[in-house]
């Protein structure tokens, strides 16, 4: 429960904190829509980097982990196929 706290109270400051910097760039170069859009580009290109240098290689992990349990269920029925072919040839000898 208090990891949720932590984790609502820290996007709150985030969002404070975003608002505070547009409404100050605002000021300083006279436009909020100006303001508005660098504060928007600093905040899109800085998820971007973070995307490639941190989560892009974890998802790839993930994608590789996936493979190779599609492979291993492909291989198990394969294998489970030919056991009950191989059953109902000897049961259907009988």
């Amino acid at each position: 429960m208090s990891l949720l706290i932590f984790i609502i109270s820290a996007i709150m400051a985030l969002m404070l904190l975003s608002t505070a910097l547009v409404i100050w760039l605002g000021e300083v170069i006279g436009s909020l829509w100006l303001s508005l859009i660098i504060v928007g580009v600093i905040y899109t290109t800085l998820a971007t980097v973070l995307y490639f240098l941190a989560i892009h290689s974890t998802l790839r992990q993930w994608q590789r982990r996936m493979d190779t349990v599609y492979d291993v269920s492909l291989a198990v029925e394969i294998v489970y196929r030919q056991v009950t072919d191989f059953i109902k040839k000897i049961l259907g000898g009988l």
